[in-house]
C-alpha cells in the first residue's frame, strides 16, 4: 500500500505513456455529439477535428460535460485499495463542474471510505498546465512524500504554472460562454492572433494578454512574457495543439532555442477543449525552477 495516489482528468491531455509511467489515474470528461454522450478519450480525434469546422458553419457545436460524481466515486474506491490518500488535480472550476463533482464525491466517500484521505486541488488552469501540476504531485508521491507534502507540492505549483492560449478565432470560446474578460475581442471584426492567460494569476479565468497582427508577432509576444517571468531559470513546458502539429513543433523548437528546458511535452487538444477553442488553437504552459 503506497501513501498517495494521484489522479487527474482527460482535460489535462496527459499522454497515456506519461500517465502510465507516473502511475496517474485519469478520469473521463464527456462530449455530447448528436445527443449521444461519449467519453472524450474514446472519440476518434482525427474525425472530430474534421467535423469541427462543419459544426461551426452550421452553428451546431457539440456540448460538453465534466466527469460525474459516480466517475469520481469509482476512481476513489479503486485507488483506496492501492493508497492511503488520494490527490485529484482538476481543471479550473471556472470552466466546468469537475471540482464540484469531485468534492461531492469526496463527501460521500468519507462514509464509504473512512480510512482514505482525499484532497481536490483546483489547478485554476487546464490542458498542459493542469498536466504539469499533476505530474509534479505524482513525482512527489513516488518519492515517498507524505499526503500533506504531496498536496503542498501541488498547490505550490498551481501558483507557479502559467497557461497561455493562442487563438486565431475566439468564436468557440464566445459560443461556449468561457470567454470572460476577452469578450470584446471576440466581438471585434478584426482578425488577429490573440493571447489569453488562464491560471492562478487570473483566478482560473480566460483573461486577455495581447492581440497581435500576425502569428509571428504572437509568438514573439509569448516568448517575451516567458523571458520576463522566468529569466534564465530552467523550464518545464507543456504544449497542446488542435491539429496543428507544425505550429506545436515550432513552439517546441523556439522554447528549446531560447530557454533551458528540463522537459518539453507535446500533446493534442482533445474533443472537449477543442469544442470550446476550435481547430488550430495552441496552448503553451510552463513553470520555472527556483
Amino acid at each position: 500500500m503506497k501513501k498517495v495516489a494521484v489522479m487527474t482528468d482527460t482535460v489535462s491531455y496527459m499522454p497515456e505513456q506519461v500517465a502510465r509511467e507516473n502511475d496517474i489515474t485519469v478520469v473521463p470528461a464527456y462530449v455530447i455529439v448528436g445527443g449521444k454522450s461519449h467519453r472524450e478519450s474514446e472519440i476518434d480525434l482525427a474525425w472530430f477535428y474534421k467535423q469541427a469546422p462543419e459544426w461551426k458553419e452550421a452553428d451546431r457545436l457539440p456540448t460538453t460535460s465534466s466527469p460525474s460524481i459516480d466517475d469520481f466515486l469509482v476512481a476513489y474506491h479503486k485507488l483506496s485499495q492501492q493508497a492511503d490518500g488520494i490527490v485529484y488535480i482538476a481543471y479550473s472550476n471556472k470552466l466546468g463542474m469537475a471540482v464540484s463533482a469531485a468534492s461531492q464525491a469526496k463527501a460521500l466517500a468519507q462514509d464509504e471510505l473512512p480510512q482514505t484521505t482525499i484532497e481536490v486541488v483546483d489547478s485554476q488552469s487546464a490542458c498542459g498546465a493542469q498536466m504539469l501540476v499533476a505530474l509534479e504531485a505524482a513525482r512527489a508521491a513516488a518519492a515517498g512524500k507524505s499526503f500533506s507534502e504531496v498536496v503542498k507540492v501541488a498547490k505550490n505549483l498551481v501558483e507557479k504554472v502559467t497557461f497561455v492560449f493562442i487563438s486565431d478565432d475566439l468564436y468557440y470560446l464566445s459560443k461556449g460562454g468561457r470567454i470572460h474578460r476577452a469578450r470584446p475581442w471576440a466581438a471585434s471584426k478584426i482578425t488577429n492572433s490573440v493571447l489569453l492567460e488562464m491560471d492562478a494569476r487570473t483566478d482560473g479565468q480566460n483573461t486577455p494578454m495581447a492581440r497581435c497582427r500576425t502569428k509571428g508577432e504572437a509568438l514573439k509576444t509569448l516568448f517575451d512574457v516567458v523571458e520576463q517571468q522566468s529569466g534564465s531559470r530552467k523550464l518545464h513546458v507543456a504544449i497542446n495543439h488542435a491539429d496543428v502539429p507544425a505550429e506545436a513543433e515550432e513552439l517546441r523548437k523556439k522554447a528549446l532555442t531560447n530557454f533551458q528546458c528540463s522537459e518539453v511535452f507535446i500533446s493534442h487538444i482533445g474533443p472537449l477543449v477543442t469544442t470550446h477553442t476550435g481547430v488550430g488553437s495552441r496552448m503553451f504552459c510552463w513553470w520555472a525552477e527556483e
